[in-house]
């Protein structure tokens, strides 16, 4: 039945695609982080969904229907582009045999292209407010869902993300939710409806639950990178603690002991043989940089046996650690950092880190020139602090996560960036109609 409802709505919405191009850029998002296809049963399962969306906003582009001059070239564009042609080269270099190679740089070509199309389609504010809505109902279904089978389990659920797909596991998953927090706090703000206002608190709620719930402790540290922001420099800082109490509270209350135990087990790194696998991971995956410093070694190849094990007693950055070799099989790096580092060499690593702070550089110009044109800006402030502490919690919970090319961070940069460009624009005009 939920492929047919489904099948129908998108049907229901190709005609609307057909008439303006930006809405096919929006479904082509949306079923990018919603994978719906991870969800049917029935005739629908094996749907190429994503790719019609992708093609139909790709033909409306080179039929005309958006005019070329209209597109917003600016640093971040470059940087996709960098990044694009440097992964290519490294999926063409790397080591033989390693069958995560063509999976990985698909992944990552894919999302940057996605967020390389942007600049054509989102300039004025309902177009943001339109990309935060595809976030929030895109990745953010994923953790309502999860969320509510928390509550109706008690605490019991195990939580899954989309099948096949780098966000099934719980603990990726974790840490991409906590990303759509800060998106949802503002469509919580800014959405013009009562109604609408409440839903996207509701979702707030439940996705924090999902994650608490999800007992994963990089999820734990991202979620709670976000709740100390938004105490502390949030204008609305009432509901703000309000929200922060009571996810705090219904989680004592509510989750399982195996949940707690698991948390409380942050402070006892050095003891957690979890995370030491990790650190060993960590190591091998410099190791692998510092044999291949401009390309690496090719994508996730530390989780090929042989160069495991090629690489398990090399020189690394983390050498001066006195660190047992490795007797367990080939683990994933465990980190956004080491993960590109190892993948892509230092020279994607450095890409990498360059787009993250861009978009950082990027919170304060908007912040900057917003103050100077006023209220009637305020939304873009807020929505450039929200774009930062997305960027924040990736940052911080993606430090023991492999989630280097997780295509909602890419969008967040993007969307960063564009913001920056629209209100360099009405800054530059407020300026000319003052002289």
């Amino acid at each position: 039945m939920r492929d047919l409802a489904f099948a129908l709505m998108l049907l229901a919405a190709l005609p609307l695609a057909f008439a303006r191009p930006f809405n096919a850029y929006l479904l082509w998002g949306w079923t990018g982080l919603l994978a719906p296809t991870t969800y049917f049963y029935g005739f629908m399962i094996g749907a190429r969904v994503n790719l019609v969306c992708a093609v139909l906003t790709l033909a409306l582009l080179a039929l005309g229907r958006v005019p070329w001059r209209q597109y917003q070239f600016n640093t971040v564009t470059t940087l996709y582009l960098l990044l694009a042609a440097h992964a290519t080269l490294v999926f063409f270099l790397a080591y033989s045999g390693n069958p995560y190679n063509a999976q990985y740089h698909e992944i990552l070509i894919k999302g940057l292209l996605f967020c390389l199309v942007m600049p054509f389609f989102v300039r004025e504010r309902l177009h943001f407010h339109a990309m935060f809505i595809v976030i929030a109902l895109g990745l953010g279904i994923h953790g309502v869902l999860n969320g509510l089978k928390t509550v109706a389990s008690a605490g019991g659920h195990n939580m899954l993300g989309p099948a096949g797909t780098m966000l099934g596991d719980r603990n990726h998953l974790s840490t991409a939710l906590a990303l759509v927090l800060p998106v949802l706090f503002y469509l919580q703000t800014y959405s013009v409806n009562r109604v609408t206002r409440l839903g996207f608190l509701g979702a707030f709620c439940v996705v924090v639950l999902a994650i608490l719930g999800g007992g994963s402790r990089a999820g734990f540290i991202a979620v709670s990178v976000v709740g100390l922001w938004l105490v502390l420099t949030t204008r609305r800082k009432g509901l703000a603690l309000a929200l922060v109490v009571a996810a705090v509270v219904g989680f004592l209350a509510f989750a399982p002991e195996d949940i707690t135990s698991r948390l409380s087990t942050i402070k006892e790194a050095d003891e957690d043989s979890s995370f030491m696998g990790r650190v060993i991971a960590w190591k091998i995956s410099s190791a692998i940089a510092l044999a291949n410093p401009v390309f690496g070694g090719g994508f996730h190849a530390v989780q090929v046996q042989p160069i495991w094990d090629a690489f398990k007693t090399a020189p690394s950055l983390l050498g001066f650690l006195n660190l047992p070799d490795p007797e367990f099989s080939a683990k994933a790096a465990h980190s956004i950092y080491f993960e590109v580092m190892g993948d892509l060499g230092f020279v994607g690593l450095g890409l990498f880190l360059t787009i993250l702070l861009r978009a950082i550089w990027s919170r304060f110009t908007i912040k900057r020139l917003a103050t100077q044109l006023g209220a009637p800006y305020q939304w873009a402030r807020d929505m450039a602090d929200m774009l930062m502490l997305s960027v924040l919690a990736y940052m911080v919970g993606g430090a023991s996560v492999s989630l280097g090319y997780l295509e909602v961070i890419y969008m967040v940069v993007m969307l960063m960036e564009l913001l920056r460009l629209h209100v360099v624009r009405a800054a530059t005009a407020a300026a000319k109609e003052a002289t």
